[in-house]
């Protein structure tokens, strides 16, 4: 960390908070706007079997990464993931699992796109946002899944007689008002008279839901000396489509939770929402997870890949797009923070609302605009991105949170220039960690201007100063509809610079910071 005066924004307003102890740990992760993404997509209704696959397989491969989730459960555009109870994945730290879970869920989402999908382009960003609630015992756990699965049967029963309708010929007012006031039977016998539809013959992904977990199967390990196959019981990850209402499945598989006579209740009000002050200026920081590991597989350049950098912009640039309250971010190397005017109103100023769909449609956008950066590359790993959410009272911290981050920039980019033209010299790392052990920023720079006549300052301002986006006013010709004179018309652009971001810039650029939106 860079020994800086800004260091009390981190010292004295970023707080983490853990979720309770011997609590069994639920992320409920919900898809942003996806009926318009379904519509762009022409996802078939009442249910796109394709598109339940597709969630599937994210879920799957979110248990295979994190093997403190013991179950998982998903409807539609939503899934929800069970941790143990004893579980100290990153020590409980909310935000932590919050966007971790739902930035993972999301990149697969998009890496798989083409398995289920191949005829079909990706033609916007998915996204999910998402929420952790802590249940005390196993009883309250089986009970939230009871009324997840109960919430399934009532939706897919509604929409499956809802677009019957509709595709019969009526309207969706029409539909909507023959449904109105219906019970259970009333949709089954509409079904089976218009229709000749059993509504319990319609396939049990639909109906029932979707419940991933680890079962115990027979693997072969190796073949004997008598070319017969030897196997022991392994656990792998299983999707399965049946009741988890009644008793029998968990009497079934124990392993999962535990043995227990459990009674349904209805579970929601468990929910609490951690809400920012008012009035308050929200920022939303977003770190890339094991980038040191993405950056070596896909072979960014050392210390800086510029391209790599140009990808985080973009995606950042484009988050200001898709979040008008957004009216600062200053990112470097995996990092990006976004700073959400005072008077944010964006879910309610709901935490966990924020910072999983900040999380989330930023790692949608990076990976869709990998291709466009490095059009050379496949991408080999998905990435996925923590966040934490930070909330501050006036705006001078707000732009001293800033200047800190810069000062890291500056940190970490000066050791790092200098460690690697030791390293790309033919020094060991081990042994260049040595030589820059306890140097500082003078030494650094002596460093490399005597072993390797470079002027640090020279170096390109988006490696030493990271990067800023904000909104500037521009001006731009507009026909008159007569014809005759040009007029000119103001628009905002979202700028990314490289400057310093003292008191100087904030006085050249006042705008910044005053409105909330364009």
């Amino acid at each position: 960390m860079a020994n800086s005066e800004y260091e009390y924004v981190k010292r004295e307003f970023e707080f983490d908070r853990c979720l309770s102890p011997s609590n069994w740990i639920v992320v409920r992760i919900d898809g942003c706007h996806f009926h318009r993404f379904s519509k762009i997509h022409a996802f078939e209704k009442p249910n796109d079997e394709n598109a339940l696959r597709l969630m599937n397989a994210c879920a799957t491969a979110v248990l295979e990464k994190f093997p403190d989730i013991v179950f998982a459960y998903g409807v539609s555009d939503e899934y929800s993931f069970i941790f143990r109870e004893e579980t100290e994945f990153y020590h409980r730290r909310e935000s932590k699992i919050l966007s971790l879970c739902v930035s993972y869920f999301t990149s697969v989402y998009v890496m798989k796109w083409k398995d289920f999908f191949p005829n079909k382009e990706l033609k916007e960003p998915p996204y999910f946002d998402a929420r952790a609630v802590c249940y005390p015992n196993l009883k309250t756990i089986r009970d939230y899944l009871a009324w997840r699965q109960v919430d399934c049967h009532i939706n897919n029963q509604y929409n499956t007689c809802f677009w019957m309708l509709v595709k019969s010929g009526k309207s969706e007012q029409e539909a909507q008002l023959a449904l109105k006031g219906t019970f259970a039977k009333d949709k089954n016998e509409l079904l089976a008279q218009q229709f000749q539809i059993n509504y319990d013959d319609e396939p049990p992904m639909f109906r029932k839901g979707s419940s991933v977990y680890r079962e115990k199967v027979e693997t072969t390990v190796k073949i004997d000396d008598y070319g017969e196959p030897i196997k022991r019981p392994r656990l792998q990850v299983t999707v399965a489509h049946v009741d988890i209402i009644g008793p029998e499945f968990w009497e079934n598989h124990q392993h999962i939770l535990r043995e227990g006579k459990i009674l349904h209740w209805f579970v929601k009000k468990s929910v609490i929402n951690h809400i920012f002050s008012p009035c308050n200026w929200i920022v939303v920081r977003i770190n890339g997870c094991q980038f040191d590991q993405f950056s070596t597989i896909h072979s960014f350049d050392k210390p800086n890949d510029e391209t790599a950098l140009r990808l985080m912009n973009e995606s950042a640039s484009l988050m200001m797009e898709q979040y008008p309250d957004i009216v600062f971010a200053y990112g470097f190397s995996n990092e990006y923070s976004f700073v959400f005017h005072e008077k944010s109103e964006l879910y309610q100023r709901q935490e966990s609302l924020i910072l999983s769909s900040c999380s989330s449609y930023f790692t949608s956008l990076y990976m869709m605009k990998w291709k466009e950066f490095s059009p050379h590359k496949e991408l080999m790993q998905t990435p996925r991105f923590e966040a934490e959410a930070l909330c501050y009272p006036k705006l001078k911290i707000v732009c001293e949170y800033l200047s800190w981050r810069q000062a890291e920039c500056h940190a970490g980019n000066q050791y790092n220039t200098c460690f690697w033209m030791l390293v790309n010299s033919g020094k060991s790392e081990k042994e260049a960690h040595e030589i820059l052990k306890g140097t500082l920023s003078k030494d650094k720079n002596e460093l490399l201007f005597q072993q390797f006549q470079m002027n640090y300052n020279n170096e390109l301002a988006i490696f030493r100063k990271g990067s800023c986006i904000y909104r500037q006013k521009v001006e731009e010709l507009a026909g008159a509809e007569d014809g005759d004179n040009d007029t000119t018309r103001e628009r905002w652009h979202v700028k990314v610079d490289h400057v310093d971001l003292g008191p100087g810039f904030w006085r050249k650029h006042p705008w910044i910071m005053t409105s909330c939106s364009r």
